[in-house]
């Protein structure tokens, strides 16, 4: 659904005198109506400075109103009127709905990508506290240390290797070696804590190897 599909379309007024002035500002996920006359809005002049009484103020009028529910509350969309000679050149609604749409766009993809920061933080955490109380002491502090000499490095190992050897080691499929004493810690692991183990692993690898990892994906 398009933001501002039932926005009364804007007319652009023109006369040999003079040329109103129109911006749009808006609010997203704003839950107070009593004090969004008073907060800043985003876009437009408005620039996240600027609120609805700042803009009366500076000789603005409210041309437009469109209010719509959202998750966490309402989208307020103002469109702003001023009727004197133009500083710059009057923008068309097309492009001031195109601006709006991506920017909130743009703000949607910073969200996703804090979030998913914040989640492989987490997990590196919980995988750091389990990492040192149940796999150190054999693989090693950097996970680089081969236990017993007989297997391979954690830290060489993708999330899925690390998935099949724990399975393998679960079900009795991997049996060489010194496996039988890595099979209580493989039944003990679920799999939300092999990939926090995993996580917290990747944090441990040099600067250089992640480079590298990001520029084959």
């Amino acid at each position: 659904m398009r933001l501002l599909k039932t926005i009364t379309a804007l007319s652009l007024i023109t006369s040999t005198f003079a040329l109103a002035q129109t911006t749009m500002c808006f609010k997203e996920n704003f839950s107070s109506m009593s004090q969004i006359e008073s907060t800043p809005l985003d876009g437009g002049l408005c620039s996240s400075s600027k609120s609805v009484i700042d803009m009366k103020s500076e000789g603005w009028s409210v041309e437009d109103i469109n209010i719509q529910k959202s998750e966490n509350g309402n989208n307020f969309i103002y469109i702003f009127k001023k009727d004197e000679p133009a500083v710059s050149a009057t923008i068309s609604e097309e492009k001031l709905e195109q601006r709006i749409l991506k920017k909130l766009e743009e703000r949607k993809k910073k969200e996703i990508i804090v979030k998913k920061q914040e989640a492989i933080q987490r997990m590196s955490k919980s995988g750091k506290k389990l990492y040192i109380s149940t796999c150190q002491k054999c693989h090693g502090e950097k996970a680089d240390k081969k236990a017993y000499n007989t297997s391979r490095p954690l830290i060489e190992l993708s999330l899925q290797d690390m998935q099949l050897s724990i399975r393998d080691y679960v079900i009795g499929e991997y049996d060489r070696g010194r496996a039988i004493l890595m099979r209580p810690y493989a039944k003990s692991m679920t799999s939300t804590d092999i990939k926090n183990v995993y996580s917290y692993i990747k944090s441990l690898k040099p600067k250089e190897d992640k480079k590298e990892q990001e520029e084959s994906k």
